[in-house]
């Protein structure tokens, strides 16, 4: 009897300890710490960002988090700097250049790594030769839309001069751009290739199949957070690392959840997004990645030489994640 109720203590200690671990605020009627996440496009490669939020993930973290559209990065980096946000959710470049312009942003998780573009142009341009000269549309210099499309002109075999990249915009706006013949092609992210199919358009080059390594959407914050406040870093990475675990296993709650955030009822658009993204990319444990990191380095050392000594050790910090795989929160959302 007597090592039954030290069985009954020990198991009831060990229930208690995960609930005051995984459930620090909420669950004991503690009032939530405001948190702002920002993020500057509507691209499915931030599912578990809104999932977390609208499945009230964050708030199980004590966290009651704000989601702020910031149109472009460097808005979203300026509200990080500024302290009107505690988080964003943008592409490493980024937040690399910024670091490199004096900055003090970090990438503490991945989101969506890989660099998820197609090549999508008008019908008579069949390869490099028909490409040359031609105006290619990115979202803004320096983003995610950018590197892809610098990376799709290099594996035609042109040069960068031989191509001009015009800014427009969202994939949307790119998309409208295409069809309207303002320029001549662009660089599109799965779901939005789904569109674009639609309307007639095909892929010149799918840079998916290239397999580069890449740190596309990622958790950003900034080292003065990390040092002020780190148990708010860790709850918010609690809630982004259950995201990734909810929308894998709610997919219409998620399908929901893209409608709202990617402002689209198509259908095809959704669905396309959630398999590429939740069912493809987004992995368990996002730890961010050095040779995606080093690719995103490497594609800004060769035009900016304040980055010429830089590491990449020096943009990242993986502590959160590897402190919720080590203590086994990871392994409890997946049940093994």
């Amino acid at each position: 009897m007597k090592l039954r109720r030290l069985s009954e203590i020990l198991c009831t200690g060990l229930v208690f300890f995960s609930v005051l671990f995984f459930y620090p605020l909420e669950s004991w009627g503690q009032k939530s710490e405001r948190a702002i996440l920002a993020f500057g496009s509507s691209g499915g490669n931030l599912t578990a960002f809104w999932v977390a939020r609208e499945a009230g993930l964050y708030r199980q973290q004590g966290l009651d988090v704000d989601v702020v559209f910031l149109r472009g990065s460097t808005t979203a980096i300026n509200a990080l700097v500024a302290a009107e946000a505690h988080f964003a959710a943008l592409g490493a470049s980024s937040s690399v250049l910024a670091r490199i312009g004096g900055i003090d942003t970090v990438l503490i998780a991945t989101a969506a790594p890989g660099l998820s573009f197609y090549l999508v142009t008008k019908k008579e341009i069949t390869g490099a030769a028909t490409l040359k000269g031609r105006k290619l549309a990115i979202s803004r210099p320096g983003t995610d839309s950018d590197l892809a499309a610098r990376f799709a002109v290099q594996k035609l075999g042109l040069s960068e001069r031989e191509v001009s990249f015009i800014t427009i915009g969202s994939d949307t706006e790119r998309i409208a751009a295409l069809q309207q013949g303002v320029v001549d092609a662009t660089v599109l992210t799965p779901s939005a290739y789904v569109a674009a199919q639609k309307l007639g358009f095909r892929a010149l080059l799918d840079l998916t199949d290239l397999n580069i390594p890449y740190e596309a959407a990622s958790l950003i914050t900034t080292r003065t957070l990390i040092r002020k406040n780190p148990e708010m870093v860790s709850r918010f990475t609690r809630g982004f690392v259950a995201g990734i675990h909810y929308a894998r296993s709610h997919r219409e709650f998620t399908l929901k959840v893209l409608k709202k955030y990617m402002r689209t009822d198509d259908l095809d658009v959704l669905n396309a997004s959630y398999d590429y993204y939740v069912g493809r990319v987004i992995p368990k444990v996002p730890y961010v990645s050095e040779a995606g990191l080093q690719t995103v380095l490497d594609f800004i050392r060769e035009r900016n030489p304040q980055a010429a000594n830089a590491k990449v050790q020096d943009f990242m910090d993986n502590r959160f994640v590897k402190e919720l795989e080590q203590k086994g929160f990871i392994q409890s959302l997946y049940g093994r």
